[in-house]
């Protein structure tokens, strides 16, 4: 009789393993086409792998378990203070407050016609999600990328930035309007600061 619980947790750990080996193998079979395939494609095979009866509760949980420890405790957070306020169709528009390592970027002299990128990066400082709404930028500015995602408190992503120089000559401040969830107002402005100055054109090489 002793033996008999020994021998369920090798008949338990061994068929682990053998599901293991079996998804090993499988994704084995995929991996030369997942390569090869966009975000977009493979979005659109997960649709269909789900309408062949794919179980979306199982990829969620493979999913977390592909994180380590520190994203699987970020990854529940997000479950516990965005997505469960949601329950019954409500969406609590809760305030968090956050801080920006620098609100201006000091770039200096740059060239006419040089397109300048630079990130801004900003920190959830207060025990809500931060949420970046809306982004507007001016003056030849484009953002390149920034959080589409709710950060958890404590977290830090950045917002990318390309400033356009085409046409600027001087000091010239553009800014970014980041519309968010912050207290108090709901938003936050970050600059670029630069004096483009004129390309110098060569010189006729005849003249001389």
């Amino acid at each position: 009789m002793k033996i008999a619980p020994r021998f369920f947790l090798f008949f338990f750990i061994s068929l682990i393993f053998k599901q293991l080996s079996a998804q090993t193998v499988a994704i084995g079979e995929m991996r030369p086409y997942l390569d090869t395939l966009s975000v977009e494609q493979k979005l659109e095979l997960l649709e269909y792998m789900r309408h062949l009866g794919s179980s979306i509760d199982r990829e969620v949980a493979q999913s977390y378990l592909q994180l380590d420890k520190d994203k699987q405790e970020r990854a529940l957070q997000y479950i516990r203070l965005e997505l469960l306020k949601r329950n019954g169709g409500a969406v609590i528009d809760e305030r968090t407050t956050v801080r920006w390592a620098q609100d201006t970027i000091h770039l200096g002299k740059v060239i006419e016609g040089e397109i300048i990128t630079d990130s801004f990066l900003v920190t959830n400082t207060g025990a809500k999600p931060y949420i970046i709404k809306d982004v507007k930028a001016t003056c030849d500015c484009t953002v390149l990328r920034r959080p589409t995602y709710p950060l958890m408190p404590g977290e830090t992503a950045s917002v990318r930035i390309e400033f356009d120089t085409r046409g600027k000559i001087g000091p010239t401040t553009p800014g970014v309007v980041v519309y968010d969830n912050t207290r108090p107002n709901g938003r936050h402005i970050v600059y670029l600061n630069a004096e483009v100055v004129p390309r110098v054109k060569p010189k006729n090489s005849l003249g001389n």
